[in-house]
């Protein structure tokens, strides 16, 4: 028996689900169907140039997975573009992050599909907002620091820590949690910050 297939997770959905070659002399000689995740695929590592790694884990598939997945897309693309077949894209069985945090205290901005937030996981504050991310995603919005959303979401920890009261900087210690660093002058847990 084999393993039911998981759910994979994208970020947003096409704009455009058919392409077709303009000539209209002659029926295209064939479709060729490009699956959801086949698109998020090409869509992470070759329109944004996102490593396989990141890619794997913003999709929450093994490596193994995401590159089967880029692979069977590149064939299905070059196939198309050298027959001049029409390219469908197919599939809606796919999950969404759409939920998004932002503390207002600290400015630190966090997402999570399953767990509901109460207070900030950097700074503990209870000042925290629910923003709905809108369906067209930038480039900028994937290479934004995160945490807290998932295993591996966004571009690193934080290169300092800041004070969110009175603005005092100190370094990032590696395996030491921001919040669990005070203000020498006010005595107020520091948050993670990308200044310097």
């Amino acid at each position: 028996m084999s393993r039911p297939r998981r759910i994979r997770k994208i970020r947003n959905q096409p704009r455009i689900r058919c392409f077709k070659p303009e000539d209209d002399e002659k029926e295209p000689l064939s479709v060729i169907e490009i699956t959801i995740d086949e698109f998020e695929a090409i869509r992470l590592r070759d329109y944004h140039d996102i490593q396989q790694k990141k890619s794997a884990e913003l999709m929450e598939i093994s490596q193994p997975t995401f590159h089967r997945i880029i692979s069977s897309a590149r064939k299905k693309i070059a196939r198309a573009l050298i027959e001049g077949s029409t390219i469908i894209i197919t599939g809606d069985d796919f999950m969404t992050e759409n939920k998004e945090y932002k503390c207002n205290v600290c400015a630190f901005k966090w997402s999570s599909p399953k767990k509901v937030y109460e207070k900030c996981p950097d700074c503990d504050s209870e000042n925290i907002q629910t923003i709905e991310k809108e369906e067209d995603d930038s480039k900028q919005d994937i290479t934004q620091r995160r945490s807290f959303g998932g295993p591996g979401l966004g571009a690193g920890a934080p290169t300092v820590c800041k004070c969110p009261n009175c603005g005092f900087e100190s370094p990032k210690k590696r395996g030491v949690p921001c919040r669990n660093t005070k203000c020498p002058e006010c005595d107020m847990p520091l948050c993670g910050s990308d200044s310097i």
